[in-house]
């Protein structure tokens, strides 16, 4: 595991609550998460969000915290993928 990945989670999850409501997912990451993207992929069967990230208040979804993180986490790399395509542009 890539140590700067870890300090990025770990930073996420000293600054977020242990629960929180969904919609503000976008302000309390600054961005880095959007909650939209995220409502889509829960809809998407190819992406596979465990079902414990999530609990319900009403209609209101909450995030789960640690567990959010622990599955954000599988999502993040160090480099974008399109660096190996790049690497013999112009060559």
């Amino acid at each position: 595991m890539s140590n700067i990945l870890d300090e990025t989670v770990s930073t996420l999850q000293s600054a977020l609550p242990p629960v929180f409501a969904g919609l503000s997912l976008d302000e309390l990451t600054g961005g880095a998460i959007n909650w939209r993207t995220i409502q889509n992929a829960r809809s998407n069967p190819d992406i596979d969000i465990p079902r414990e990230c999530f609990i319900y208040s009403g209609r209101k979804v909450l995030v789960r915290r640690d567990p959010f993180l622990a599955w954000w986490r599988t999502t993040l790399r160090e480099r974008p993928g399109y660096d190996k395509q790049r690497a013999g542009h112009g060559a």
